[in-house]
């Protein structure tokens, strides 16, 4: 006789292998969709077809309207054949459209033991709602290339009469405007070109720190999209034993960043930047950093520095004046403290970010109040308390040993960053100041600067939507010397 209290089986127990079974078969899905994507999006990225798709809907349009004005050598057939022309060449978008749309919720709600939910974290609503949206404009615009055509067909075969056939000329110029339209939103973009960070040309930083404690490993951080940002943190943690002593993970990521950057802007040449990363990482987590076929490698991380930097011009603005400063350049006094910021000359849909710069030039560690007035905007004031490490002013290191190079960095590592985000009513526009504040431990004045925003309704070369789209244009930009030196 069985034992009545024999333990029941648990088929969806930690032991029982569903959830990981389950989460295989979900990967192979992935990968199978993925491999019709990177398909589509080739066919519908080769050279001139972008140009050929906003070219032939005008040509078009025009054929119909020189029909409906009834010019002697205006032809119904060259109509059509361009409607049916511009059909065919829609299809590839429509499937790279959907099949991008699978990936990404697939890639979004794929769980990994441990962690969270992709689909749950912040920015993942936003990326299935583009590329839906996206869909949507897709399926329209073949639409209306094949209700043109068709609509012309019938006036060819039927022969409508004087009635119907005008409208029937007017409609294909109507289906003609309508892909027109939906081709001048869509072909400035293709997402999802990346195979490397798939998801990151569609994300847009959502939530971030206000202080930047690593300023380029935490601004990357707040630009990767849920996927990715994922599998940093487990890139991270897989570095506790891959770093030279005195060092963390965290510490490591942020030198090697730097040094690229450097490198990226000319400061110092290849072999310094290996040689600031060979400082701080173990001879065999250097070797994987200029690994290739590695999913973090210095060749990915400068695409995502790129990438931030598209996304946030005015912080690596704060960066190139500390350059300057540490350079002599701009020939800075023997300050105590350092205070600098920067905010864009124009802010479009009531928005902007502010970053502020504080270094602490005394020779103890000090406590600070910032304070951050905003013109009719919110928040309207608000007061800081912030503790500063000192950093010796590079005007007063004349040790030899210690170039600029490395001043800057000792800078930028002791620096005080904020990340402030402001908001203004719809209502605002024009000019609109913002006053920043540094006081002491006593109260008193240190610093003070006013800078001044222009509030616009338009589009500017710092809006979301440029900035986004820029942003996937200077990883694309900078892949193609990257190939070549890897070549």
């Amino acid at each position: 006789m069985e034992d009545p209290l024999s333990p029941l089986p648990t088929p969806y127990g930690e032991d029982s292998g569903f959830g990981a079974r389950n989460e295989r078969a979900l990967s192979r899905r992935i990968a199978r969709r993925d491999a019709g994507r990177r398909f589509w999006v080739w066919l519908s990225s080769v050279r001139t077809t972008s140009e050929i798709r906003l070219t032939l809907p005008a040509v078009a349009t025009v054929s119909c309207a020189v029909l409906l004005v009834g010019w002697e050598y205006s032809s119904i057939e060259l109509s059509i054949g361009l409607f049916t022309a511009i059909s065919i060449l829609y299809i590839p978008t429509n499937m790279a459209s959907w099949f991008s749309s699978m990936v990404a919720r697939d890639r979004l709600s794929l769980t990994v033991e441990g962690h969270k939910s992709k689909g749950s974290y912040p920015g993942s609503e936003r990326i299935i709602s583009t590329l839906r949206d996206r869909g949507i404009r897709e399926r329209l615009r073949l639409a209306s290339a094949i209700l043109g055509a068709a609509s012309l067909y019938v006036l060819m075969r039927l022969n409508p009469g004087a009635v119907l056939a005008p409208s029937l000329m007017a409609s294909g110029a109507f289906f003609g405007t309508v892909c027109i339209l939906n081709s001048l939103k869509l072909e400035g973009s293709i997402p999802m070109r990346s195979n490397d960070f798939t998801l990151l040309s569609l994300h847009a930083p959502t939530l971030h720190d206000s202080i930047l404690k690593s300023v380029f490993t935490d601004s990357m951080k707040a630009h990767l999209d849920p996927e990715t940002s994922d599998l940093w943190d487990e890139w991270l943690d897989s570095l506790e034993f891959s770093v030279r002593t005195g060092q963390t993970p965290n510490s490591a990521v942020e030198r090697t960043l730097q040094a690229i950057h450097w490198e990226q802007r000319g400061i110092i040449d290849r072999n310094r930047m290996i040689s600031e990363v060979k400082s701080v990482f173990k001879i065999s987590a250097t070797d994987a950093l200029f690994d290739p076929s590695k999913k973090f490698n210095v060749s990915s991380l400068s695409k995502l520095l790129a990438h931030t930097r598209a996304w946030e011009p005015g912080l690596f603005r704060l960066i190139d004046r500390l350059h300057d400063s540490v350079s002599g350049i701009q020939g800075e006094d023997l300050d105590s403290w350092r205070l600098d910021l920067d905010l864009p000359p124009r802010c479009s849909e009531g928005q902007g970010e502010l970053f502020v710069m504080i270094h602490n030039h005394t020779e103890a560690l000090k406590t600070f109040e910032l304070d951050i007035v905003v013109a009719k905007g919110e928040p309207a004031h608000q007061s800081l308390r912030i503790s500063a490490p000192t950093t010796p002013h590079p005007l007063t290191i004349t040790d030899e040993k210690i170039d600029k190079v490395a001043k800057l960095m000792r800078m930028l590592d002791n620096a005080v960053v904020l990340w402030i985000g402001i908001a203004w009513p719809d209502s605002e526009s024009g000019p609109h100041p913002v006053q920043v504040t540094l006081k002491g431990e006593s109260g008193e004045t240190l610093s003070s600067m006013v800078i001044q925003t222009s509030l616009t309704t338009g589009v500017n070369p710092e809006s979301a939507a440029v900035r986004m789209t820029e942003a996937a244009e200077a990883v694309r930009r900078i892949a193609i010397p990257l190939s070549d030196r890897q070549n």
